[in-house]
């Protein structure tokens, strides 16, 4: 009888155990997901991440809530073809351009090809020369060949280069403000085409050429209007300050410059996912993350952050990419931007910013500007 009894006992304290462990199961909260990626034990850096208010949380600052971005596609044909005789005198780009941005060259191009492509075009391929070895990259040995070139700086960046200056040579000025105009468009591009170079790399992001040559071209639209808009009328569009200069664009032109630079590129016959890309990185400005394609919020996301930088580098408004806070920085242009930072593939992105090796060659290009 004491064995049936002590028997009975240990059954009922199993099934007692059993029940207990099943409802704290029920109640414990679900692992995290990769909607929510923890902070890196290793990148101590960023772990003001975790602390980062939710965007849900942050009211959207009234003067961006109440601006929405024209988008040249609402337009009518006759309009668009309006837009495009207003830059009839544009020439239109040498070959060498869509060679560059066909989807079989940034797909699987190698650096032989590369070197063909530039050689082909001796201007494009001295320029090239000239600023490898000018102190914008800090060369300690003279590049003698385009070859040479590719091999120091790496594909993406010398089809950057190469991009920069058939835009340039695209575009002219006809007085010193709209010559200062371009200068100052030309390093902002440049500045935002080398931190989207490096960190392309460092956050692994696939297609890495794609996004640099993205953000070259997204300059396009502002190249355009400050050569060919009247003189009287550039000078009320401000320089820096996205959500500000689109709506003096649209004030004034009825577009802002990313679409007219959209509408520019597909007059150019340039292939589409290029145009898309590029014409798309301004319209993070308004546009929160779940309205886009998740597989292209991290690319976009790192596009326009670093347009955005080289902008404030070029003005002189940033010092230093080192005392730069991402996730402190309250600006109206870069509000909706906290919301693509949720991703995974961009969870360091404000170590990686702060790396002093980057750092160093922005301030290599501002000081040979300087000079």
């Amino acid at each position: 009888m004491g064995f049936l009894l002590a028997g009975l006992a240990l059954l009922t304290a199993v099934l007692v155990a059993g029940l207990l462990f099943k409802r704290r199961a029920a109640t414990a909260p679900a692992p995290a997901t990769r909607e929510r990626p923890r902070v890196r034990a290793e990148a101590p850096a960023m772990a003001h991440d975790a602390e980062a208010p939710a965007v849900s949380a942050m009211p959207i600052p009234p003067e961006l809530a109440g601006f929405s971005l024209r988008r040249a596609r609402d337009l009518p044909a006759e309009r668009q073809a309006a837009y495009l005789a207003t830059f009839r005198d544009v020439p239109r780009p040498p070959k060498l351009l869509h060679q560059l941005m066909s989807p079989e060259f940034l797909n699987a191009a190698n650096s032989v090809e590369l070197v063909d492509l530039i050689t082909a075009e001796p201007l494009i391929a001295a320029k090239v020369l000239k600023t490898v070895n000018s102190p914008l990259f800090g060369l300690k040995n003279p590049v003698t060949s385009v070859g040479q070139a590719v091999t120091y700086l790496g594909l993406s960046m010398v089809r950057s280069l190469c991009l920069q200056y058939i835009l340039i040579a695209a575009f002219k000025a006809d007085s010193a403000e709209r010559q200062e105009v371009l200068d100052a468009t030309w390093r902002a591009s440049a500045l935002a085409s080398e931190l989207t170079h490096q960190l392309s790399y460092r956050v692994a992001l696939p297609e890495p050429g794609l996004t640099v040559s993205a953000v070259v071209l997204s300059f396009l639209g502002r190249l355009a209007t400050a050569a060919t808009m009247p003189r009287t009328l550039l000078a009320q569009v401000p320089s820096r300050d996205l959500l500000a200069r689109a709506r003096a664009e649209q004030e004034r032109m009825g577009l802002p410059a990313s679409e007219i630079g959209r509408l520019l590129m597909v007059d150019w016959e340039l292939p589409e996912r290029i145009v898309s890309e590029a014409a798309d990185i301004d319209t993070l400005l308004v546009r929160p993350s779940s309205e886009l394609d998740p597989a292209r919020r991290a690319r976009l996301a790192l596009a326009y952050l670093c347009a955005r930088l080289g902008e404030r580098l070029a003005a002189g408004e940033l010092p230093d990419l080192i005392a730069f806070d991402l996730n402190s920085c309250a600006d109206r242009e870069l509000f909706h931007l906290r919301g693509y930072l949720a991703d995974p593939a961009l969870s360091r992105l404000g170590e990686y910013l702060r790396t002093p090796m980057l750092s160093a060659d922005l301030q290599r290009m501002l000081a040979a500007w300087r000079g």
